[in-house]
């Protein structure tokens, strides 16, 4: 039996949680036009959800708090972090060196990087069935990330899973968990009402409605 869609009550649940949780931070307007880039020379799912986790992870305030009060606001670049660093130098680099993350500040800021670089644009489609695992800092339980990945670009991957990854990180969700399971999916899973986070935003094709992304399982 296929699992039902998220109901659009649950899906506003999530959605104004994450609005009430943006305000108690800071007032959105205090961030406006902050946000975070990240430069990738490649596109996979575990080294990406990696890096964004740890990039999250060792911002140092009110870096953090800055950047969730801008809804983590991140800009994502086509490039080869090897041809940058010395001209842009990253806050965060990526195990295997794909991936540089300039940490939240205002976007004016970073004109001639942005300018330089085209915006990322993955290969069509994305795996499913996919089940892979990212190691955390911690050495306790299993998080689990669900993503129904039918008609999903990789742009539209990448926004959505660092949202929920970065704002997890930031208010400390991952804090002690060993590793990181991703699944993709080909439909939406079961939507319990188990699911910690479930990153949530307007439809595109019907933005009077709300959509499921990604689901996060502590």
């Amino acid at each position: 039996m296929t699992p039902p869609t998220p109901t659009q009550e649950l899906l506003r649940e999530h959605f104004d949680a994450r609005m009430a949780r943006v305000r108690r931070v800071l007032p959105p307007q205090s961030a406006h036009g902050v946000g975070a880039i990240a430069v990738l020379r490649a596109f996979d799912p575990v080294t990406f959800a990696g890096s964004a986790y740890a990039f999250a992870r060792d911002l140092i305030e009110p870096r953090g708090a800055l950047w969730y009060a801008a809804f983590t606001r991140t800009i994502f670049l086509a490039g080869d972090p090897g041809n940058l660093l010395d001209r842009h130098p990253c806050d965060h680099l990526s195990a295997d060196a794909s991936i540089a993350w300039y940490a939240p500040a205002p976007l004016s800021a970073r004109e001639g990087l942005r300018r330089m670089l085209r915006p990322f644009r993955g290969p069509d489609g994305l795996t499913s069935p996919l089940l892979r695992e990212v190691p955390l800092a911690g050495a306790g339980t299993v998080v689990r990330l669900d993503v129904p990945v039918a008609s999903l670009t990789v742009e539209d991957y990448l926004i959505h899973v660092n949202h929920l990854i970065a704002e997890a990180t930031l208010d400390g969700l991952l804090t002690g968990a060993g590793r990181l399971l991703i699944r993709h999916l080909p439909r939406h899973p079961d939507p319990a009402t188990s699911y910690a986070r479930i990153r949530v935003s307007p439809d595109p094709l019907s933005p009077d409605r709300l959509r499921a992304y990604a689901y996060l399982s502590l």
